[in-house]
Order: C-alpha cells, then structure tokens, then sequence
C-alpha cells in the first residue's frame, strides 16, 4: 500500500496488534526500509520487560537512558514485590519526513502510554501515565535509533530516584444487629508479647516465654517455641487483649522481662462471649492468606470464622495507597472504609438463649427465628466437645417427634384433616421391626382419636402405620415446603437438614417420626416451625438482604396447610406432651416436643427436642442427652419464651 508524501504523518494506535501491517518507504519511494513502528513496538516491550536488548540507541542517548535502562527494574522493586508489572503501548507516532532535497534524516515522535493495573492491590483503579521519545532513522544501518531520555521511564525521572509504595489498611466494616446498632466494630485493644533484642541469649528468651504465656495462660510450651523460632530482633506476640480487660491486665504483665506492649485497635463485640461463632474473628493476616488473596498486605487484618469469614471481602474495604517518587506523590487513594454488615439479631435474644443453652451440661442449641420476614433472632450453641462444634446452625441430629410436623403436611395432603379420625396402636411391625409408642404414653390415647388429639400426645405407631400412605419422595417435598432446604442459605455456613427422597419399608416407617435416617439442625427445626407460624415456606436469614432475593418464595406451602398444621400443635400445651409445662403470659403457644434414640446398645441415649410459635416467634431447643422433649425441654420453652416477652414486648 503506498504511503503518503506528506512530510509530517502522525500514526495512532490503540493496540499493540495495530503495529504489524504498515510498511515505510523514503519520500514515497518504493524502496523498504525499516519500520518506526516496529521500533516504538520494542521499546514499548523494553519498558515492560526491563530487556532493552531489541532497542538501538543514538551515542548520546546511550549515555543518558543506558544505565538507567540496564537497571530498570530497581527503582520499581517494591512494586514489583507485589507482583505488579506495567502494560506499556503506543498511543501515538509522528513521522516527520525530509524534504526532498534535505540531508536531515528522517525522525519520528513517539507517545507512550503506561498503564500498571493495582488489583494485586485491592483496587479497581489503575494508575496510568504517558511518556515520550524520539527516533532518527540511520539508513547506512537502516535503523531506528532512539534519541529518548529518563523521562521515557517515568515523567521527571533523572535515572536514580527511587519509586515507593505505601498501603494504608481501610478501617473493616461494622457487623450490625436487626435494630441497625454496630454489634461489632473497632474497639481498643492492646497486644501484648516479647521484643526480643530485650532479651540477651537463648536461655533468658526462654524462661522471658514461659513467665509470659503463664502470666496470660497461654501455652508455655507453645510460645516458647514460636519466641524461639522468630529473628533476634522481633517482637513476638502472646495474647491480645482489651484494653479494658478485667481477666489480663496491663499491670499483671508491663514488669515482666523482655514484655511490649503494643496498643491498637480491632473489630470486636462487646463482649469475647457474645455469639463468638456467629460473628467470628479478625486475625492478622498469614503467610497463607497473603499467598491465598492478592489484596492483602502484612500486617493486615483479615476475617477467619463466622461473619468476618465469610463476608470478608464486604466487610475488609479497599485500603490506601501512595505511589511516590523520593517522597513526591505519583498516584494516591484514600483508604475506604468496608460496607457494613446487617443481621436480623437481637442481642438481647441471643443472651438469653446463650444463657439457657451455657446452664446445660450437655451440647444444646436454641435457634429463634421471626416468621414474618425470616430474620434469626438468635442462634446460641453450648457443647461439650470442640469449641468450633455449632449445635445450633451447623450440625445435624435425628429430630426425633418434631419431625411429625414434616410428615403430618405429607399426611394432610394424602387426605388426612387435623378432625379426622385414625388409630394409634399400641405396636405395629413393618417389614419385621417392631415399633411402639415411647414408655409412658397415656393408654387413653390407644386406639381411634382425631389426627390432632394423636398429634398432641406424639403417637409414634400412627405415623409409622402411614408408610403406605406416603411415599418418601412426598415426605422429601414436604421438607422442602416447611423450608428444609440446603441449597439456600442462611448468609453464613449453615445446616439445616438430610431427608432421603429414596427409602422404603421399615426405615420409611422410621423416618416418618423422626427416627431412621432423618435428621436436622436445630436451624431446620426452628425454620419449620417458622414456616407453619408465616403461611408459606421461610428460608431463614441472619444476614440481611436490601434486595428481595432470588429464591424468596421458593416453596409450595399454602395458608391452609399451615393453618391445619398450626391445629395439629395446638393441643400439646393443652393435654398433650407439655401439659406440665408452666404457663407463659402472651399468645397462645403452639409446640411439638421430640425424644429421638441415639447411640447403641448399653450407650443408648436420647436426643430430646420442642420447637414452638408463639406470635411472631419461632424457636427450637435442642439436647443432646435428656429424658423427654416435654420434661427435659419444656422448662427451657418456659424460660425462653418468658424472657422473649420482656424482650420483644
């Protein structure tokens, strides 16, 4: 393609790729000669790579860019730390060609763009720079040769300044209750820990370590190991602490050898005990995180549990950052703090559940839950074993006679009305397993009674006899409907429940009362119940939304089932298994208590469970090991409910 004869031509390019086709000829002749193009195309690489071997310097530019150019990466080292490089491109080129008659050489103007993408950052914002550099075309070498200076590096570089990076953390977001109040946000603390360039030799390290991790019952072992295995001059954290803290104080460790204290701020409840599985903690980052998440720096905060975990890149913010040169600012942003987090708990609820659940001597879960909007209103867990063991939302057990409200919507869809009158054996075999009624149950109840009046004192052989009228495929449809859904969760790691679709004969007898395969959370258990109270399916949330998710609505239970199954519970206060059961001021309370058998042989022992609805509250209480969901669980109801009503009302 012939080019023009214009003595001056300016070439734009958007892309690299834009650089490959042309041809230049001298003054419109057709004679080839090298492209300035593809020389603008190796330096902008050059800048990119730190490899100039491609780029032919002019005397006098070799001297000036030379050396700066063999060390380029120096000056941008702490950028390159980070793992960040530029993209470099040419954003214009100007031919200016001779006149016919002229012996000056052809030269050419060159435009480049700089553009360094700082998502390894945390930042969406790039930071982006133009510089420029001329070309004398030599056409005894025929080559490009480059007139350019420092500047082509950077603007107003001079060839020995050095390109600094400082990260400013952004303050995290705050975790909200359902009243909109910060539950968790900065708070005073102080860490305490050994610096080491205090403590001369091996041996005064080590009895410094152990004094210290006894004074503020730590591991002596442990940190020992970890002051041994820092540099000689670190300063080793122990514990952090409050600043207001009454179990460690300042004064019971600032006398000891080698101890710094260091005061900060950290993201923390009002309390350590204050629902510590569900909001979580905030840890200085690891080596791991670093590796795992490019938007971190040392020092940083990030979230390893709860909330904090898994809301972290909410929660985090964008941090700060200062691009500078020997101290003058080249690019700046200010840290953003990170968006808050909004939950539907009540503290005061949940201190309350935390206290019942905290006087049992067995893992014990309550889980409370406003059925108009979905909101849980507290999640308390108290257990034996681990302390990241949640009996409340994440782990699941049989349900035992709580689960007939599942199979009573099952059997109220085959037919069934809480009036209509069926029969309660004493015993019933199916497919050669006997089963029987739990020890106790009431002899006036054996034989024909309303599906209700059966419901309230827990028959077990009624539902067990309904193996043939429902099939597990309907028994899984109606767990779905009361909300027994796993695929929707609750805005942190959650259980709620295992329902087979498939099973048959003696273990579908089972599971139609709770027992066999079945088991749920004590989640699950509070979110049926919540849906019976609503009229339609709930899916639960602790996290709040501001836009009507998705999958709201999911669900195919209508008004009338609910207000039947509502009948069902109506009776269990009344006469049925919680007859005993003092009163509660308020509402009328609709429950259903559960014993489920767990273990084997000689260590068979009993989960025992109540779910209740008492106006806009849904709750469920949960132990591991009791006699009866009535006499074991119904003093809880009592207790939780009472407490609600001073709470709530």
């Amino acid at each position: 393609m012939p080019v023009s004869t214009r003595r001056r031509r300016a070439l734009l390019f958007s892309a690299p790729a834009a650089l490959s086709v042309l041809l230049l000829t001298s003054c419109g002749g057709e004679e080839e000669r090298a492209s300035a193009e593809d020389a603008a195309e190796a330096l902008a690489q050059a800048l990119i790579t730190g490899d100039f071997s491609e780029v032919r310097f002019s005397t006098s530019s070799a001297e000036i860019l030379g050396a700066a150019a063999e060390n380029l990466h120096e000056p941008f080292a702490e950028l390159g730390e980070e793992g960040i490089s530029p993209e470099v491109t040419v954003a214009e080129l100007v031919v200016n060609e001779p006149a016919e008659d002229s012996v000056r050489p052809p030269t050419a103007e060159v435009t480049f763009d700089h553009v360094w993408d700082l998502e390894e950052l945390g930042l969406e914002e790039d930071w982006s720079y133009q510089t420029a550099a001329d070309f004398t075309y030599y056409e005894e070498s025929d080559l490009w040769l480059l007139d350019g200076e420092t500047s082509v590096i950077l603007p107003d570089y001079a060839g020995h300044e050095n390109i600094g990076l400082i990260t400013t953390s952004a303050d995290r977001g705050r975790i909200m209750d359902g009243n909109g109040r910060a539950m968790v946000y900065n708070r005073d603390v102080v860490r305490i820990g050994l610096d080491k360039t205090q403590l001369e030799g091996e041996e005064a390290q080590r009895a410094a370590a152990r004094q210290l991790a006894e004074a503020v019952d730590i591991d002596p072992d442990t940190y020992e190991e970890k002051v041994l295995a820092y540099g000689e001059e670190a300063w080793v954290d122990a514990i952090t602490v409050r600043a207001h803290s009454t179990a460690i104080t300042v004064d019971d460790v600032e006398d000891l050898p080698g101890v710094h204290l260091q005061y900060d701020q950290m993201p923390l409840a009002e309390r350590a005990d204050f629902a510590p599985r569900l909001l979580g903690r905030v840890d200085p980052v690891t080596a791991e995180h670093l590796e795992a998440d490019p938007g971190l720096s040392v020092g940083d905060l990030v979230g390893t549990s709860g909330i904090q975990a898994v809301h972290e890149q909410t929660l985090r913010g964008t941090p700060g950052v200062r691009i500078h040169m020997d101290g003058e600012p080249l690019f700046e942003t200010e840290p953003e703090t990170g968006q808050d987090i909004h939950t539907a708990l009540n503290p005061r609820l949940q201190d309350l559940a935390q206290s019942i659940v905290d006087e049992q001597e067995v893992t014990a879960g309550i889980v409370a839950i406003r059925p108009s909007d979905g909101g849980i209103l507290a999640a308390a867990s108290h257990t034996t074993e681990s302390e990241y063991v949640d009996a409340s939302i994440s782990t699941t057990y049989a349900p035992g006679s709580t689960f007939k409200m599942v199979s009573a919507l099952a059997m109220l869809r085959d037919g069934l009305t809480p009036s209509s009158q069926v029969s309660c054996p004493h015993s019933t075999t199916v497919h050669g397993q006997i089963f029987r009624n739990v020890p106790g149950y009431p002899g006036e109840f054996i034989g024909t009674h309303s599906f209700a009046e059966l419901m309230a004192v827990s028959c077990n052989t009624l539902f067990a006899d309904a193996h043939d009228d429902v099939t597990s495929g309907e028994l899984y449809q109606a767990a779905l409907d009361l909300g027994l859904n796993e695929e929707i969760g609750i805005g942190l790691h959650a259980r709620k429940g295992s329902v087979p679709q498939e099973a048959e004969l003696n273990l579908h007898a089972a599971n139609l009362f709770g027992q066999g395969v079945v088991e749920t959370s004590v989640l699950g258990m509070a979110t049926v119940a919540a849906s019976i109270a609503a009229g339609e399916t709930v899916h639960p949330r602790l996290v709040t939304l501001e836009e009507e998710p998705e999958w709201a609505g999911e669900g195919d239970l209508t008004t009338e089932e609910a207000e039947q199954l509502m009948e069902l519970m109506e009776g269990t206060v009344d006469f049925g298994t919680l007859q005993h059961m003092d009163h509660v001021p308020g509402e009328h309370v609709y429950a259903k208590t559960g014993t489920a058998e767990a273990g084997d042989g000689d260590d068979t022992y009993a989960h025992t469970w109540v779910i209740a609805v008492q106006g806009d509250l849904a709750v469920a209480i949960f132990l591991e090991e009791g006699e009866f969901g009535g006499s074991t669980n119904g003093p809880l109801l009592h207790q939780f409910l009472t407490g609600a009503q001073d709470i709530l009302n």
